[in-house]
């Protein structure tokens, strides 16, 4: 768990006095804000013998066996590629209905829930309707509007963020090196954990190229290595669109005309989404083409 979890934890554990603990939690939020850390830390406390007050001993039979990760009534179940299938979540209706072996509590911890399969979902709606004492369901998700109103409307829904920004940049300063202070990192404080893995993945000075692209997009510097950087590491689109982004705010409220802002922010909605939608898509066509408009706009 992290420091900007504490307040939720607080709530939380508060919940759990009050005996208003719900059996099946959705945690939702940002990439980068620790979902699964924040289920996993639940988990270990509802398995817990002292789990009255959400908290973990780390002394108890239940405790040892959580750390060893052979805990027999804990359950994790993630996308095997692309989705979570049917298969997996009739697996773990199963494993919910079964007696727990340690005589307490069993959880079952479903991460990225919004891909499942839509046999998947409408399989694990009888679990949901039909809860058993002692039996949680964590759920964590990057994009509630990705679930079905079925799943959703039997969860308790919890919002996962950074609630303190000060606190998050912090941690992320303490991950990395003290001579690193890119311009845009301000930008990831309320994702610090995917600040974090970038830099683990040697990533930073990739972004940072995508970064200076993107804020002079007319002299389009670097255009190759940005195509190849996309080309190798696609999940950086999301990344390069946003300061693009950026730029075409900073350059309306420098005074671009509205119309030419709508035109070239059009043309990035566009390019945004073919990368989503179209398989194989040709990403040096597209980016090209994006670049174009930005420049006939941008003037």
């Amino acid at each position: 768990m992290y420091a900007w979890h504490e307040t939720l934890w607080q709530q939380l554990a508060q919940s759990q006095r009050q005996h208003r603990f719900h059996h099946a939690l959705l945690l939702h939020g940002l990439v980068g804000v620790g979902k699964q850390a924040l289920a996993t830390a639940l988990a270990e406390a509802l398995l817990c013998e002292q789990h009255q007050f959400l908290t973990s001993c780390g002394q108890c039979k239940s405790c040892a066996l959580f750390k060893a990760n052979t805990h027999p009534d804990l359950i994790t179940i993630a996308p095997q590629g692309q989705s979570i299938s049917v298969d997996e979540i009739r697996e773990l209706a199963s494993f919910v209905h079964h007696s727990a072996q340690q005589n307490g509590n069993k959880v079952a911890i479903i991460v990225n829930a919004h891909k499942m399969t839509h046999s998947a979902a409408n399989a694990l709606l009888k679990t949901l309707e039909e809860p058993n004492p002692g039996r949680y369901l964590l759920l964590t998700c990057d994009d509630i509007s990705q679930l079905p109103a079925t799943i959703l409307s039997r969860c308790n829904k919890i919002q996962v963020a950074v609630n303190d920004r000060d606190l998050a940049n912090e941690w992320i300063q303490q991950q990395l090196p003290s001579d690193i202070d890119y311009p845009w990192l301000n930008g990831f404080v309320d994702q610090p954990l995917k600040v974090q893995q970038w830099y683990l993945d040697n990533q930073l000075e990739l972004i940072d190229m995508l970064y200076k692209f993107a804020s002079d997009v007319k002299a389009s510097h670097n255009f190759e290595s940005v195509q190849r950087i996309l080309s190798d590491t696609p999940e950086l689109v999301d990344v390069l669109c946003l300061f693009i982004q950026q730029h075409l705010k900073a350059s309306l409220l420098n005074g671009l005309a509205l119309q030419a802002y709508n035109e070239a922010q059009k043309a990035l909605n566009q390019f945004m989404a073919d990368n989503k939608q179209i398989l194989g898509l040709n990403q040096s066509l597209a980016l090209s083409k994006l670049v174009n408009t930005i420049k006939r706009t941008i003037k």
